[in-house]
């Protein structure tokens, strides 16, 4: 029992001094950027993938930051013997971002993107394109590392989902798990 009201006392006592991070009216700009590896256990086959994704957000309360992101994509992926085949993906998507400062610097990322992509698949000397519908979501949590009064250092780590649909055999293809990014947040108002 009194390790029960330890812990309450301290974490009120914690969230008592640090209630405002952001002030409501601050615009914030930024940008995260993500490096993706990946290698099929027992095979040739290997991937990269590279996301910039610059974003803008309005406090519209304390702490509470609605905006919009951009998120660009490339990727490749080489499949060895007996198919040897090559993919190189490139997709865009837009969406809302909502981002909530807890204290002390910790905050709740979501993010959501609708867009389109290409991937090229290549088999020896024959090359097909196919377009697919993009929808993309992401929440985290993170930390705002203050460098200076107006610029932040934000890693986060979360759960993604992207959902591909194939736009000529309507065929969808989801990929989920978890996602480690960081980016910088820069007060411009």
């Amino acid at each position: 029992m009194k390790k029960n009201l330890f812990i309450v006392l301290f974490v009120g006592l914690s969230l008592e001094g640090f209630s405002q991070f952001i002030k409501q009216g601050t615009i914030i700009g930024g940008g995260a950027f993500e490096f993706r590896t990946a290698k099929v256990k027992d095979s040739d086959s290997k991937g990269s993938s590279f996301s910039l994704m610059p974003w803008a957000g309005y406090l519209v309360m304390d702490n509470l930051a609605i905006g919009g992101l951009m998120n660009f994509t490339s990727s490749s992926s080489e499949t060895g013997a007996p198919s040897n085949l090559k993919t190189k993906d490139s997709d865009f998507t837009i969406g809302p971002v909502v981002r909530y400062y807890l204290d002390q610097g910790v905050f709740v990322h979501t993010q959501a993107g609708f867009g389109s992509s290409k991937s090229v698949f290549e088999v020896g000397n024959t090359k097909t394109t196919t377009k697919f519908g993009e929808t993309k979501f992401r929440i985290g949590a993170g930390y705002a590392v203050r460098i200076t009064d107006t610029v932040l250092f934000e890693p986060i780590i979360g759960y993604y989902a992207e959902t591909s649909k194939d736009k000529s055999s309507d065929t969808k293809s989801t990929v989920s798990g978890l996602f480690i990014m960081g980016g910088f947040t820069i007060f411009l108002k």
